[in-house]
């Protein structure tokens, strides 16, 4: 699935030194024996009998220890086996014995690579500043490239000088079960962890699934077997409320390209059968690493398709008011580089892109970077810093929600020929948490308050001041649960819907408070006689009986629950605390209700189907004993007759 470019760049490797070893001239020996060793080394190397042309090359500098070709041809032997450290002693030995044979660029190159690979930077940087001179004007793009490599060397050292406090805790082996594991996206409330995972004894990349519970992490399990087949599926990302999944899957699907972009639906615990997303998401190259939005309406993921500005770049797509996806536009190239631009994720807000790249100044390789969205653009990118990057490639970023933590795999390098990665978890440092906006959640269940069925409704989160819907989402039709995030700033309502049922209202002020109890159950009372219900979105001044603007939405959802229930009269209370006089009191309510019911008939509800009425103090909801209870007694009801 290319989830990590080493495997690509691995299967290349013996490709390139095919394409170069026999255009090598102008041998720095004169020794015969040892050119024609080395020779019978390019031949081996041709039939890929790679011990063989281990000897000819050793061969070769036994005859002449100043052989700078034969010690180059090592050296990528060694590179390619993932024996770093030898690669450098020959490609080092090649340079030194003949700073002026045609091998000698290449040493360099490869040097200021493998330094950087290590995290030496400093040596990185004299290789390359070395090499750079040396480059005719002409390979403008190779010269671009080395200039690049020097300021990430520059960068690196700048960032060793400051590290970030962060300490990377694995998680347990209830996860960490597998050779290799990557690519976490957890729900808004942290409790379900879904990853990508493999053994490379069948290299066989599937989905799994972890649950939070009694504080611990339990033991992951394939995700479905709907999603997982005997092919490979993986990179996958989950919306907020854990019912929305959109993956990769190669071959073995009906796919427009090599990899494409599967969504599948959870009812329940089950998954429902994964879709293919469209010729407006797919194409038919390779489209991967998917990250939906908390509301997941909007879609960044990767592909390597016409349009893109350099290898593989960051692409969106957003659904329209039916539901459809739109075709994917590129992100633009303040995100993207002419280098590999990859796993993308959206924070819940919004507004914060986390990603990996090549192309942008860092550690080396892929490093992972933040963006912010500011209307329709991006702002720079900014490298997150050592020790989250280092010289090894970082990819797959997951921060949650209130933006203290983030989840990533960590890469091992045990020597072997593949590397294997275990998934940790990270406290971000209060220098990356203060550029991140924390968001946090509301989670319940909804049921019917009279027989405790769990129902399946429409919620709806509407900004207040101006009133403004921001999301839209409905509870598990099985289990009547629902996830939805909220930015911690600003009123809301949230409005509960569902036929044949009193449509519930909630309000929530975060501009006075920092805090939100994070489970909240909703009971719908079904629309018969003697139904009632609180209207919470209601709002008045101060002893005052004029509306206030933000009362509109949800007196504007009583007008459509009416008209949609003609047969039914209702009656609407006004009720105070017991603050001031009591007939003070009960005149204010009174007019708080007639001021309601004129609302609605100016919208078109018979006058015959409503009565105000106002019960001053003498009704309270909960006691009179706090202000926050006061404030619950200062209210608006509606009751069916």
């Amino acid at each position: 699935m290319n989830t990590f470019r080493f495997w690509t760049l691995l299967g290349c490797f013996l490709c390139f030194i095919m394409s170069e070893v026999f255009a090598q001239q102008n041998l720095s020996t004169t020794n015969k024996k040892a050119i024609n060793a080395y020779q019978d080394g390019l031949q081996a190397l041709q039939e890929r009998k790679i011990d063989e042309a281990f000897q000819q090359f050793e061969e070769a500098i036994e005859r002449d220890n100043l052989f700078a070709e034969a010690y180059y041809q090592l050296g990528r032997l060694y590179e390619q086996n993932r024996q770093f450290g030898n690669a450098i002693l020959n490609y080092e030995k090649s340079y030194n014995s003949n700073p002026e044979a045609g091998v000698a660029n290449n040493a360099l190159q490869f040097l200021g690579n493998l330094y950087m690979r290590k995290g030496e930077y400093q040596k990185a940087k004299a290789y390359l500043e070395l090499l750079l001179p040396k480059i005719p004007p002409a390979n403008n793009l190779t010269i671009q490239r080395i200039k690049r490599s020097i300021a990430n060397a520059e960068f690196a050292l700048k960032a060793l000088e400051q590290p970030l406090d962060i300490k990377p805790l694995t998680l347990p082996n209830t996860i960490n079960a597998f050779d290799t594991q990557y690519f976490p996206t957890l729900t808004a409330d942290r409790e379900t962890l879904i990853f990508t995972a493999q053994n490379y004894s069948n290299r066989d990349e599937n989905l799994y699934v972890s649950k939070w519970i009694d504080q611990q992490w339990q033991q992951a399990h394939s995700l479905s077997e709907l999603i997982n087949t005997s092919q490979n599926e993986g990179t996958a990302s989950i919306a907020a409320d854990g019912r929305t999944l959109v993956f990769t899957a190669c071959g073995g699907r009906n796919s427009l390209g090599s990899c494409d972009l599967f969504v599948s639906y959870r009812e329940g615990n089950d998954w429902t059968k994964p879709a293919n997303m469209g010729q407006a998401v797919n194409s038919g190259e390779w489209d991967s690493q998917p990250s939906l939005s908390a509301d997941g309406r909007t879609l960044y993921f990767v592909s390597d398709r016409r349009g893109s500005i350099g290898k593989r770049d960051i692409w969106v797509s957003k659904q329209d008011s039916t539901g459809q996806w739109q075709k994917a536009q590129n992100v633009g190239n303040t995100i993207n580089t002419s280098e590999d631009d990859l796993s993308p994720f959206i924070h819940a807000n919004g507004q914060t892109l986390f990603f990996s790249s090549e192309g942008h100044a860092g550690m080396g390789g892929l490093d992972l970077f933040m963006s912010q969205k500011q209307g329709v653009s991006w702002t720079a990118p900014q490298n997150l810093g050592y020790p989250i990057n280092t010289q090894d490639d970082q990819v797959a970023l997951f921060i949650t929600a209130d933006g203290q933590k983030g989840y990533y795999s960590l890469e091992q390098d045990t020597g072997e020929r593949y590397k294997k990665s275990k998934l940790v978890e990270i406290t971000l440092p209060n220098s990356l948490q203060a550029k991140i906006q924390a968001t946090t959640y509301l989670k319940g269940i909804v049921t019917d308050a009279k027989t405790q069925q769990k129902l399946s409704a429409e919620l709806e989160l509407v900004a207040l001041n101006p009133s403004q819907t921001v999301g839209k989402f409905i509870s598990d039709t099985q289990t009547g649960q629902y996830i939805s995030v909220l930015n911690t700033s600003g009123e809301y309502a949230l409005f509960v819907n569902k036929q044949g049922y009193f449509f519930k209202s909630l309000h929530f002020d975060f501009s006075q408070t920092h805090a939100l109890d994070k489970v909240l159950n909703i009971s719908l009372e079904p629309i018969q006689k003697d139904a009632k219900e609180i209207l919470n979105n209601i709002f008045f001044a101060t002893n005052q009986w004029d509306l206030q603007p933000q009362s509109a939405t949800e007196l504007d959802k009583l007008v459509v629950l009416l008209k949609s229930n003609p047969m039914l009269s209702v009656e609407i209370s006004g009720h105070t605390d017991d603050v001031g006089k009591d007939a003070d009191n009960l005149i204010l309510s009174q007019k708080r209700a007639k001021e309601v019911m004129n609302y609605l008939i100016n919208k078109g509800i018979p006058s015959n189907k409503i009565k105000a009425e106002g019960y001053g103090e003498t009704k309270p909801f909960v006691p009179n004993t706090s202000d926050e209870n006061r404030k619950l007694n200062r209210r608006i009801e509606v009751k069916f007759l």
